[in-house]
């Protein structure tokens, strides 16, 4: 019975902070349109996604940014044609396998920041627990870049240009996508930090507290059965 209560509050949580990051990559997506003409913006949807990564662990950050990264699908997508592959099977594979880097993917990887909670969980003092956040956000920020950097390849020769860069190599992808995900990677994480500083209740789970709190709510089922 504990383990599924517990469950069911982890899972709330997901869900509660996934909604948080759509929201947050919707109205980003607002603001930038345009200015990365296949995609892409500068916000913090990632901070919710790192939130709970550190609040519950890596399954709980993984889950909630493939969850971000499916729904966010649901306002559309930038998709190549596959055309420009010599193979018919290329010529159809190549927009699913884009789409599930550049969406998918994306967001999912940086749920990994939360392979660093426990350590940022033990961490003594500010100091540590400051530098296993910097770790982790940059880790699940760089893995959503080298995600879309990897997507970047079904774009190469689509007669695309970017600053003054064609689609001819992927020279294109690594600025292209780099001009956003690094920015939001530098700007997470010093939200990150001060979350840590200001607010550590949102990172710091009192698992013991929450099981009494369990034990109580069972201990009340039974009394009213």
């Amino acid at each position: 019975m504990k383990t599924k209560k517990f469950s069911v509050r982890v899972l709330a949580e997901i869900a509660i902070f996934a909604a948080i990051a759509y929201v947050l990559d919707l109205f980003q997506g607002i603001w930038f349109k345009g200015i990365w003409p296949n995609g892409g913006s500068i916000g913090v949807a990632m901070v919710p996604i790192f939130v709970i990564s550190y609040r519950r662990g890596l399954i709980p950050g993984l889950i909630c940014g493939l969850i971000v990264g499916i729904v966010q699908m649901s306002g559309g997508v930038y998709a190549v044609t596959g055309k420009n592959f010599d193979s018919a099977f290329m010529q159809t594979m190549a927009p699913f396998i884009q789409i599930s880097l550049d969406y998918v993917l994306a967001y999912f990887l940086a749920g990994f920041a939360g392979a660093f909670a426990q350590l940022y969980q033990k961490g003594k003092d500010f100091k540590s627990k400051v530098i296993w956040i910097i770790l982790g956000t940059v880790v699940g920020g760089g893995l959503k870049f080298l995600a879309h950097f990897a997507a970047g390849y079904f774009w190469l020769n689509t007669s695309d240009s970017f600053c003054g860069i064609s689609s001819d190599s992927m020279v294109f992808s690594f600025v292209y996508n780099g001009t956003y995900c690094f920015p939001n990677i530098i700007l997470s994480t010093s939200i990150m930090v001060l979350i840590a500083k200001i607010a550590p209740f949102l990172l710091d789970v009192n698992y013991k507290k929450e099981e009494e709190a369990i034990e109580e709510e069972k201990e009340n089922e039974v009394e009213q059965a």
